[in-house]
């Protein structure tokens, strides 16, 4: 019989039996070209995750393996289109006799939420612009608690506990320095936009309070995080007596940050700071994918291919 491991999902290697413990990130019923129906899952921890799949499903697997829960399972892993993917044997949940950590099976940023919190803080209280730091502090208020421990995504980068707080953080340092290069750069009016720029994806996205996306808001289905920002600092500028130059010049920041309008934005940048902010956000996350890629295999070998990232194979040098 071959040998059962448990190990974290970034180690997993095709061929092995695995049997651990997992977060339930995503969980659906399919069926084949056959009618065979089978259940499909993304399963966390919070080194990575991984697709999983349980054959031969019946409907009472839909309602015990929902979305947001911890699981025990034994699986193999296959390799299956350039993607590991685990097989599943045997699944259950969880219960008071189990003995694990919750925190090692939810993805999280590497910082924690209420000290890149802080970090943000110091930078208003450090604006020139006073107004701007004002209005910007007052539309975190509106979402000081849920953003503590709000993710970037549902998918893709950043979609870990505190990920919109480690996208944002991140970005901002990285506007700092690069102002010190281009220092013809409004710093406040930058550092606005990067702390705005997804705001509205508190309103896009349903997250659990383990700080993972359930769903998508049906706002956020319908109008998308780009103009649900706009809508919510309008409405805390219509509550504060904003400057309205400041708020389109603001608003347009927002509404051009994914540049092409293939990916939601209707307007190219027209700002200096506008195609900052857009380059930040891809660097950011971009970077973010390929430290998450790079960590996921050993030097001297390619990453499995990353979606995100044209499916390219990130290769980790072998001095690395």
């Amino acid at each position: 019989m071959a040998e059962i491991k448990e190990k974290k999902i970034k180690d997993f290697k095709a061929g092995e039996i695995i049997q651990g413990f997992f977060y339930v990130r995503e969980s659906e019923s399919k069926q084949t070209t056959t009618n065979n129906r089978y259940m499909n899952f993304t399963f966390s921890d919070n080194t990575g995750d991984i697709n999983a799949k349980l054959w031969d499903a019946d409907p009472e697997n839909v309602r015990l393996f929902p979305s947001g829960i911890i699981v025990k399972a034994r699986g193999s892993v296959v390799e299956w289109q350039g993607q590991l993917q685990y097989k599943l044997d045997l699944i259950r949940r969880t219960n008071d006799s189990d003995m694990f950590n919750i925190e090692d099976y939810i993805p999280s940023a590497p910082e924690r939420g209420e000290a890149m919190f802080s970090f943000i803080k110091d930078t208003l209280d450090a604006m020139q612009d006073r107004e701007m730091a004002g209005f910007v502090e007052a539309v975190l208020e509106k979402y000081e608690n849920k953003i503590l421990h709000f993710p970037a995504a549902k998918k893709n980068h950043h979609a870990v506990r505190d990920g919109l707080l480690y996208h944002t953080t991140t970005m901002l340092k990285a506007a700092k320095a690069l102002t010190s290069v281009y220092d013809f750069l409004n710093k406040d009016l930058l550092y606005a936009g990067v702390i705005l720029h997804d705001i509205g994806k508190m309103e896009e996205m349903d997250a659990t309070d383990l700080g993972l996306v359930d769903d998508y808001t049906p706002g956020g289905k319908l109008l998308g995080h780009l103009i649900q920002g706009i809508t919510v600092i309008s409405e805390v500028a219509k509550e504060t007596g904003f400057n309205s130059e400041k708020l389109m010049v603001l608003q347009h920041l927002i509404l051009s940050h994914h540049y092409e309008p293939e990916y939601g934005s209707p307007k190219y940048p027209m700002l200096p700071e506008g195609e900052m902010l857009h380059y930040l956000d891809i660097m950011d996350a971009r970077m973010y994918d390929m430290k998450k890629a790079s960590e996921s295999c050993e030097p001297g070998e390619f990453s499995e291919k990353i979606r995100s990232l044209e499916n390219r194979n990130i290769y980790k040098p072998s001095w690395n």
